[in-house]
């Protein structure tokens, strides 16, 4: 630290002294290298001009690669000086001295230039890297290259030019590897010194004292050639001091050795041979004892630093496994635990030498072992780099509760891309956040059934009451069209609106709940956009106009054509036109519509009362209106919003509102543009209105049903309206008689079809009709059908079918088919046409027909053996699998039938039960609607026995 401050210092005082500096540096190194040279060449010189070893250029050389010395080239002509004049002094000619200072100079340069492009600007003589990179510089390159040059200079040498090439390369490489080296290692050590304790300045003591006293014993008898003992001291000198202690025992072996034999002393000038074996024989040693100095001291000291660095990782590798909370373990191949942090004991509830040797699954608790074996499978095999798992610990915790693990796993590999080695885990317990989750999840299934306990109930109430207020409604409304006084009259249409309003909310309540429950699909078709609004429009018109609102539509009056479904679209927009028209007192209502990137945009704005901004973020939830007393003021469900919004996403649009009380609302409906061309197709033709007093054109009707009683029912009918009737008992007759009818050229008119048959129903039977070639217009054909949903009717028009029929089949809607599609023939005045009189079917209602005694018997035979395996499936829980597709087929002639007989509340039932038996619906909601059809037939029996006693 002291050498470090004072070099500081120095180098301060340079940058202010400018060339004073540079001056002084110079006569300094003139000086010192002059000195050194004159030394060596006067105490180390013996046959010749060549010293034993040169030890300027290896000073130069430390001192250069040490500190910063301002203007080099101008300190090395000085050390150029300094030794020219050395070499005059030691009886050199002035040309032979500057020569010789030349070589020298340019052996320093060459040394310093080398080292420094290898090595960087301050070599570490510790490092057994840069060590060797010096030497090879500065040891053998720039000796020998500098040999070159100098043999020009000493040509008088005796010995010859390459062996004075040879001794000079010998004698600078050996100072170069001796003195630069020690000498640099001497400087760092007094930059870095700290004062040592006495046991460690002691040792320091005996070592180098001791060494220095075992060399001069060694070198100063001549009588036993014990040379090699030396060798022993450099060694405890590199494994006791380190580096600086190799040194300095290495420059004082080297001192002792040279001065000794040069005084004719040791074993070396006991050899007989001459002076230049001597010195060859003496570099050697001198070589052989610095090869077993310092680059042993090196390589320790790398030693120590490995250590070093590699205590200071385990240190920090321990100080973050002992201080985190996660558990880290490592498993091999084996899946064996090789090491285990102290965490595992909180977190896995075992010390960590329990865990080494163990397999990893032994700390898994039994649910979760193949859970665990999966995904070290996984990572082991390569299929994934990391894995993170939730496993049950094989411990519970001391109230015996299960506790959870999660862990990240991660492979390990010794190289990039090669095999994994093992893997390594963090873990942690996260038994709070598992249990949270599970409640979480238990909530959110106990949420979503009593959702759709809730959307179901609300359905069924809706259907429930939707029955009797239409009786309510129909008997309001004749009665207040009965004459009643004023009064009474204004009392019976106070019930109508009541009773309107009623309906309303259920089936604003019924389209929620259909919503909710997912019931509800999208049927997309050619909608042109321009005239859907329009209509809409003309439907408020009347009220806006009886307001004092003007309503006005902006955009185009017809098109585009887009791909949407019609009635939702047309039910939102009646939703919203209707709430303008309602929250609006004066002034206007505007709706406006365009195509802009690739969206349908409507906009309907009005000048309201608005809504403030702390409720539009709540306006579309069900039962929110703008103000609490919104309702008392305006009435009104609060659903139509809610709706209206549920609706535009299932369209994949959404809807927005921007809004100000008492500026009004701006409503702006956004749905995907999805172009239909022009022209759409042209929608099938509406079923004109019931006239059952037009005559009907007798004709022949095939009639395919495979349900006796429905066969006999439908053939009365279709004879009391003067038909002649062929029946066909399933899809395989009904495409006999039709092909062999249009073979004998005496085709049938009309074909009434059941969709339901055994074998071959109603829709592959039409299919075949239509690829013999029989077009509709050659032969119409009329589907009979318990579901008429629209899936249902959809299915029956592809299959080729022109219309259809629901079951009950009300006579009034047979008549109205046979109007329809019955071909018209021009007839002969004298000819009678069937005219189906009201006392045979009296309106809808089916039960009005007379049925023969054997027709209700057989009636009441099939319904008693449908209800019994009703029962018996309850009973035996077989309301699933080939038990289920049996009873739906007993359940649909059912729903086909008990409308005729007066039972059409039990016939909705056993429809409900049939299509919940094909669609796969849950087996609570099966068993629900089994136990709903037999309480209705129960119920039904009970009120026709009451009937009875009164009668």
């Amino acid at each position: 630290m002291v050498m470090q401050e004072k070099e500081q210092s120095w180098r301060a005082w340079a940058r202010s002294g400018g060339y004073s500096v540079v001056l002084f540096a110079c006569v300094c190194g003139m000086l010192l290298f002059g000195g050194l040279a004159w030394v060596s060449l006067e105490f180390t010189r013996m046959d010749s001009r060549i010293a034993a070893v040169w030890v300027p250029n290896a000073v130069a050389v430390a001192l250069l690669l040490r500190f910063s010395i301002p203007k080099e080239h101008l300190f090395l002509l000085s050390l150029w000086i300094g030794n020219s004049i050395a070499n005059m002094v030691g009886g050199d000619t002035p040309f032979s001295a500057a020569s010789l200072a030349a070589c020298n100079a340019i052996e320093i340069q060459l040394a310093v230039s080398l080292t420094r492009a290898w090595c960087g600007p301050r070599p570490d003589m510790q490092k057994i890297g840069d060590l060797a990179c010096f030497l090879a510089a500065a040891a053998i390159i720039a000796p020998m290259s500098a040999a070159t040059l100098a043999m020009l200079a000493l040509q008088d040498q005796p010995i010859g030019p390459l062996a004075t090439w040879a001794k000079w390369a010998a004698t600078d490489g050996l100072g170069m590897a001796i003195i630069a080296p020690s000498l640099m290692i001497l400087i760092d050590a007094l930059r870095d010194f700290t004062k040592p304790n006495s046991k460690r300045l002691a040792e320091w003591s005996v070592i180098l004292v001791g060494g220095a006293i075992a060399m001069m014993a060694i070198f100063g008898q001549s009588a036993v050639p014990v040379l090699f003992m030396a060798l022993p001291i450099i060694v405890l000198h590199a494994f006791r001091l380190g580096a600086a202690g190799t040194a300095i025992g290495i420059a004082t072996a080297a001192f002792i050795a040279i001065e000794f034999t040069a005084a004719g002393l040791g074993p070396i000038s006991a050899l007989d041979a001459s002076d230049t074996i001597k010195l060859i024989v003496l570099q050697v040693y001198l070589a052989a004892a610095f090869l077993m100095g310092l680059p042993v001291a090196a390589m320790l000291a790398g030693r120590d630093r490995a250590l070093e660095e590699l205590a200071a990782k385990q240190s920090e590798i321990s100080l973050l496994t002992d201080s985190i909370t996660d558990a880290v373990l490592h498993f091999d191949r084996e899946r064996r635990c090789t090491y285990a942090s102290r965490s595992v004991q909180q977190v896995l509830g075992s010390q960590p030498e329990d865990l080494i040797g163990q397999i990893s699954v032994q700390r898994a608790h039994p649910e979760s072992e193949s859970q665990v074996t999966a995904v070290e499978e996984r990572l082991l095999r390569g299929e994934s780099e990391q894995e993170r798992i939730v496993f049950r610990r094989q411990q519970d915790d001391e109230e015996g509760r299960p506790v959870y693990i999660e862990a990240d796993c991660a492979v390990v590999r010794e190289e990039a891309g090669g095999p994994a080695t093992g893997i390594v885990v963090s873990a942690r317990e996260v038994t709070d956040r598992v249990e949270l989750e599970m409640q979480l999840t238990r909530a959110r299934r106990i949420a979503e059934e009593a959702a759709r306990g809730k959307s179901e109930f609300l359905a069924n109430m809706s259907h429930e009451i939707r029955t009797p207020m239409n009786g309510v409604l129909g008997f309001a409304e004749l009665l207040s069209e009965s004459g009643l006084p004023p009064e009474q009259q204004h009392h019976a249409k106070l019930i109508v609106q009541s009773g309107r309003s009623m309906m309303m909310l259920l089936n604003d309540i019924l389209d929620l709940a259909k919503i909710e429950a997912g019931h509800v699909t999208i049927e997309r078709e050619a909608t042109d956009l321009g005239e859907l609004i329009r209509d809409c429009v003309r439907l408020h018109q009347a009220s806006a106009q009886k307001k004092g609102l003007a309503l006005t539509c902006e955009g185009a009056r017809q098109g585009p054509y887009i791909i949407t479904d019609d009635l939702r679209l047309r039910q939102i927009l009646l939703n919203l036109l209707s709430n303008a028209v309602k929250f609006t007192e004066t002034g206007s209502i505007t709706l406006r519509h365009s195509i802009r990137d690739n969206f349908v945009n409507i906009e309907i704005e009005d000048t309201g009362i608005g809504i403030d901004e702390e409720r539009l973020a709540t306006i579309f939830d069900p039962f929110e209106q703008a103000e609490s007393d919104t309702a008392r003021r305006f009435g009104g469900t609060g659903l139509g919003l809610t709706i209206s919004r549920q609706l535009a996403e299932l369209l994949e649009g959404q809807l927005d509102v921007a809004s100000a009380p008492g500026v009004g609302s701006h409503f702006m409906l956004r749905i995907p543009y999805d172009r239909a061309p022009d022209m759409p197709q042209p929608a099938a033709p509406k079923e004109a209105a019931v006239h059952t007093d037009i005559p009907i054109q007798p004709a022949h009707i095939l009639l395919a049903e495979d349900h006796d009683i429905n066969r006999m029912l439908v053939t009365a009918m279709l004879e009391r309206c003067g038909q002649r009737v062929t029946v066909a008992r399933d899809g395989e007759e009904a495409i006999e008689a039709v092909l062999g009818a249009f073979s004998e050229s005496a085709p049938f008119d009309l074909v009434l079809m059941d969709i339901q048959m055994p074998g071959c129903d109603g829709y592959f039977a039409t299919r075949t009709i239509r690829a013999e070639g029989i077009r509709a217009s050659d032969l119409p054909i009329i589907a009979l059908t318990a579901n008429a949903y629209p899936e249902d009717i959809a299915a029956a028009r592809e299959a080729g079918m022109q219309g259809h029929l629901a079951k009950p089949l009300a006579f009034a809607d047979l008549v109205q088919a046979l109007q329809r599609w019955l071909p018209v023939r021009i007839v002969e005045e004298t000819s009678e046409l069937a005219t189906p009189s009201a006392h045979q079917a009296p309106g809808n209602d089916p039960a009005g027909t007379v049925h023969s005694p054997s027709l209700v018997e057989k009636w009441q035979v099939r319904r008693r053996e449908t209800l019994d395996a009703v029962s018996a499936a309850l009973r035996d829980d077989a309301l699933r699998g080939e038990d289920a597709e049996a009873l739906a087929n007993l359940v649909h002639t059912l729903a086909g039938t008990a409308g005729m007989f007066g039972e059409a509340k039990l016939g909705e039932c056993a429809s409900e039960l049939e299509r919940s038996l094909k669609n796969d619906a849950q087996s609570g909601e099966r068993r629900g609607l089994a136990k709903q059809l037999l309480e209705t037939a129960r119920t039904a029996s009970s009120l026709k026995g009451q009937t009875a006693d009164k009668e």
